[in-house]
């Protein structure tokens, strides 16, 4: 009798187990995709970094007319669109109009679903085979302002990536700094003040210290990045520095920090604030 007890106990035991397995559910591709490729694919999605593939028959249309491809160009670093950083970011010949959509709030009212199906349509989306050499912001722009047909361009693994950067790799930059801006597009201005917000700007040294001094000096003098050090640009481009940062500076030594906290990050930004301890 104890033995038939033990029998169907121990069936019991492995139809619960069976079914706790059966009830779980498979990995979405959502769950699959990669935060970090995500973030380096909204700078420039067919770079090496990437993993693009550089044999790809589009790669020399999308050297040669890359702000018609990159994310960044019409969302802005802090995804903000033409509301943002980008305000007085006029278009021009070899670059189109900034979007006026506010990209970080919607990834938050919208479901990764909702999102992906947005990047992959192709109504009202430009062809590849479109000449952007025609492109005149003021006279021929529809075509040109028009976000790319991706879905010609990139996998859905690839689609994935860039919609799980928009919904969890990408900064809130409130957090980072207090950006004013006044006027509208694209004759606005911007200014920024308090870079580095709550930060504590001894830890924000210390990672400094460890992560980028190496390269860039003690006190930021070492390289220059747009003729200026790293203090100066943090000061005068923090609407960027937190992209670089996290995702790295594409076509060169300078790798994501991909594990980055919004914490670590002010800390940071306050740091480098300081003007005597990182000098323009």
């Amino acid at each position: 009798m104890n033995r038939i007890i033990l029998i169907i106990g121990g069936l019991l035991i492995a139809a619960m187990y069976t079914g706790c397995k059966d009830d779980d559910p498979e990995p979405t591709p959502y769950d699959n995709a990669s935060v970090a490729k995500g973030g380096i694919m909204y700078d420039k999605f067919w770079s090496t970094e990437a993993g693009f593939n550089q044999s790809d028959v589009n790669i020399a249309k999308f050297n040669a007319s890359s702000d018609f491809f990159r994310c960044k160009q019409c969302h802005g670093w802090d995804l903000l669109g033409s509301a943002g950083s980008y305000i007085n970011r006029a278009p021009k010949p070899n670059r189109p109009n900034v979007s006026g959509l506010n990209v970080f709030q919607l990834t938050k009212n919208k479901t990764p679903q909702e999102l992906f199906d947005g990047m992959k349509k192709t109504a009202g989306r430009r062809d590849i085979s479109y000449d952007l050499s025609t492109y005149d912001p003021n006279t021929n722009a529809t075509a040109g302002d028009q976000m790319p047909d991706y879905s010609q361009l990139l996998s859905d693994a690839q689609i994935w990536d860039i919609v799980k950067f928009m919904k969890e790799g990408a900064f809130d930059v409130t957090h980072l700094y207090d950006g004013t801006f006044t006027g509208t597009y694209p004759t606005g201005s911007a200014s920024y003040t308090n870079v580095g917000k709550d930060g504590n700007s001894a830890n924000g040294a210390t990672f400094y210290a460890a992560n980028c001094a190496g390269c860039h000096g003690a006190n930021g003098t070492q390289i220059q990045m747009e003729n200026m050090t790293v203090g100066q640009f943090i000061r005068s481009k923090p609407y960027e520095v937190h992209q670089k940062v996290k995702y790295g500076q594409l076509g060169s030594s300078m790798v994501g920090e991909f594990d980055i906290t919004l914490a670590q990050m002010k800390d940071l930004y306050k740091a480098c604030a300081d003007e005597n301890s990182f000098p323009n």
